[in-house]
């Protein structure tokens, strides 16, 4: 089972057969199939909507929840549920999983819940179908100070239910993708199956920088209208995202001041 969301990893030469995935954007889900010549019946759709008690059986799971809410470019709500009828606001993780649902305050069910707080569904799945191993993958934010407390709770739930787990902040340029990506991946392995030989791979460099991947020769039509480009980091600079080069502001000024004295 595979959350289609930037989880495209290729199983089928290791034996594995993709057995459902979850993704309620029909554009990224026909990207993805389009991609990985899989059958969009396979989608389930929402994660938060899925029967957990009925699902096809399957021996791992792959994905992870949106890192907006815990990403540095984000909000940083982190993993967050509010309840609409009283105002109570908690860690969803903070509550047992038979009671999660409800407002701890209020017994509400009404809630407002983050993205990032997807990782209950994740655990969700889990609980009941016990797959023999898995792949998280998030920000490496999610490990950070602010962060950590959630991502123990996070583990330590995964424990309960029999898993061992392993993560470890990885970069993509280590490892022949010539790109600064790092993200925080979870290995989790049911405790009985565990032999303790699990180990990240060490990095690797296959000599491959951003130039390689870059085509000598490029259609027009992809380069962006310099109208555009200019209004685009107008509006950058004015919503404070960009910082303006005062190198580059201080010689405009120095090479206005010279024409100027020139007349």
């Amino acid at each position: 089972m595979e959350d289609s969301n930037d989880k495209k990893i290729v199983l089928s030469d290791r034996g594995y057969e993709l057995v459902n995935f979850c993704e309620f954007d029909k554009f990224a889900t026909k990207s993805f199939c389009a991609i990985h010549g899989v059958d969009e019946s396979l989608n389930l759709g929402d994660i938060t909507k899925v029967d957990e008690h009925n699902l096809f059986p399957f021996t791992m799971i792959c994905g992870g929840s949106p890192c907006q809410d815990f990403s540095i470019a984000g909000k940083q709500k982190g993993s967050r549920w509010q309840c609409s009828d009283c105002g109570c606001e908690y860690n969803p993780l903070t509550v047992h999983y038979s009671k999660r649902n409800k407002c701890p305050n209020c017994g509400s069910q009404n809630l407002d819940k983050t993205r990032s707080s997807l990782l209950v569904e994740w655990l969700r799945i889990i609980k009941e179908n016990k797959p023999t191993w898995g792949i998280y993958e998030n920000v490496k934010n999610i490990v950070s100070k602010r962060f950590k407390p959630t991502f123990d709770l996070f583990i330590s739930e995964l424990g309960e239910y029999g898993y061992n787990c392993y993560w470890q902040v990885l970069n993509a340029k280590n490892y022949g993708i010539p790109q600064n990506r790092e993200r925080l991946y979870l290995i989790i392995i049911k405790k009985e199956m565990d032999n303790g030989q699990f180990k990240f791979p060490e990095p690797i460099s296959d000599g491959k920088c951003l130039l390689d991947m870059l085509e000598d020769e490029v259609d027009e039509k992809y380069y962006i209208n310099t109208e555009k480009a200019r209004s685009l980091i107008r509006d950058l600079l004015h919503d404070g995202v960009l910082e303006a080069d005062k190198t580059r502001q201080d010689k405009t000024r120095q090479d206005k001041t010279r024409q100027e004295a020139r007349y």
